[in-house]
């Protein structure tokens, strides 16, 4: 989301939210030939997504009962989608009846079976029901919350503050903060061992024990959200991109490939922990990139409810854990 905070914004935010229309359409992203061979296929999640002509939809999360929750950041509101399916448009959906205003709605995340937004121009981190509305302040003076992952750990939050030069720890259950590095980040995505932030359009790879930095993709124009590879794609960074592009990065080499080109303004992704694709975001629209055979992204929280008809609500949160550290490792 980088590059479009500022006051210039309020006035088309505003013009879109009371004129209740989208933004300008945009170009389709679109796979490349190597996007192509290398098994790689674009779908529309959603679309028709209100935008301020550049930022549309931000954030998203995923509901206990298999729902996805999309933020607006133009727009003010979260919108809830019942299913889990392609093909939809934002006038289905269910609009959260909190209204968090212009220039504000941004990640969200879950752990542990409950949803948490990073708001940026109230500068907060908030706790989420299932229809996307406030049910508390989590933490504030976190000015341009932006990116929010959680700690697969310890179900600790990292939330990035944009321009704020502070990657934080936020305790859910606490209310606590503190500054896990001091770095302007944006969109971030977590492994078990590894915390990945956008840096000044580099992918940077932090360890979560003790904040080291132990991976830089090198200079990705653009670079905004991103999500780590699991199964075949283990070893891979996919990145999405201000200027309309999809990217792989070999973590091990740095070797980068343009896997779509041609899109709209690109800013966070979110990994859908029901079937392992990736649902990126453009400037009016949600696409979902599914993986060859055999590849995933990850890893990522899951909802609680996948869990519980197959292992009782008593043992879902440490089995949860200890699963997704486990494909984080095959991973690494």
């Amino acid at each position: 989301m980088k590059r479009m905070i500022g006051r210039g914004l309020l006035g088309a935010i505003a013009l879109t939210v009371l004129l209740g229309v989208s933004g300008p359409a945009r170009g389709a992203l679109l796979l490349t030939a190597a996007g192509t061979a290398k098994g790689f296929t674009l779908t529309t999640f959603v679309d028709n997504i209100p935008s301020n002509g550049a930022v549309g939809p931000v954030g998203i999360g995923f509901t206990n009962a298999g729902g996805v929750i999309v933020s607006s950041y133009a727009a003010g509101r979260n919108a809830v989608f019942a299913s889990d399916t392609d093909g939809q448009h934002y006038a289905g959906a269910a609009l959260s009846g909190t209204f968090f205003g212009g220039n504000n709605a941004s990640g969200i995340t879950s752990s542990g079976g409950v949803l948490y937004q990073a708001l940026q121009a109230t500068g907060s981190v908030v706790q989420l029901d299932q229809a996307g509305n406030l049910v508390q302040t989590i933490v504030t003076g976190t000015p341009a919350a932006t990116g929010i992952a959680t700690n697969l750990n310890n179900g600790h939050l990292f939330v990035s503050t944009l321009g704020n030069n502070v990657i934080w720890d936020v305790d859910p259950v606490a209310h606590t903060k503190v500054v896990f590095k001091n770095a302007s980040a944006d969109g971030l995505t977590t492994t078990a061992t590894t915390l990945y932030a956008e840096v000044n359009q580099h992918i940077i790879g932090y360890r979560i024990s003790d904040g080291v930095q132990v991976f830089d993709s090198g200079f990705i124009n653009g670079a905004d959200g991103a999500a780590a590879g699991t199964g075949t794609l283990a070893g891979k960074i996919y990145v999405n991109t201000n200027d309309g592009r999809l990217v792989e990065v070999d973590v091990a080499t740095n070797v980068q490939t343009v896997l779509a080109t041609g899109g709209s303004r690109g800013d966070l992704v979110s990994v859908d922990p029901f079937n392992d694709t990736l649902l990126l975001t453009q400037t009016d629209s949600v696409l979902r990139l599914s993986p060859p055979s055999g590849g995933g992204f990850g890893a990522v929280p899951e909802p609680s409810s996948m869990l519980l008809a197959a292992l009782g609500a008593g043992s879902l949160l440490g089995y949860g854990w200890r699963r997704r550290k486990n494909q984080a490792r095959a991973e690494r």
